[in-house]
């Protein structure tokens, strides 16, 4: 088993706003519709699962409706993303990369990191106040 170091997720919010404007692509309701994110995997078009609290780069969107994206009893995920495609009949990965480049972006721009805070050297950080009052030993059964 070999371990993938984890890439800054690239983000792109004009893409997932173009997305919101379309049909959904499962029942073809109008807009406004949600930007889903396909958290699959498809190694043969370079496209990794993704892990727990991971979300996928944002141009591996399609736009679903509310009711089959998340309310539906058998929407995306209420059934699980390979089931919920497998019975729509659709390739989500071939309707991201098409409607990515209908949008015409340019694959987005890194997530910034958030930078550690600052901390005050030691000699310097404000001491915790002593206990008010005294220290005692407890036995125990008493």
């Amino acid at each position: 088993m070999t371990t993938r170091q984890r890439e800054p997720r690239l983000l792109d919010p004009g893409f997932l706003a173009f997305l919101r404007k379309q049909r959904c692509i499962s029942c073809g309701l109008a807009p406004p519709v949600e930007a889903a994110h396909i958290r699959m995997g498809k190694p043969s078009i370079g496209k990794q699962p993704t892990g727990m609290q991971e979300k996928p780069h944002d141009f591996w969107a399609v736009p679903l409706c509310a009711w089959c994206h998340r309310n539906a009893p058998d929407s995306q995920h209420n059934i699980g993303e390979a089931k919920f495609w497998a019975i729509a009949r659709i390739d989500p990965f071939a309707r991201a990369l098409q409607l990515y480049a209908e949008y015409g972006g340019k694959g987005g721009r890194p997530k910034a990191r958030r930078a550690p805070k600052s901390r005050k050297p030691k000699a310097q950080r404000a001491k915790m106040q002593s206990r008010p009052f005294p220290k005692t030993q407890r036995k125990f059964g008493q």
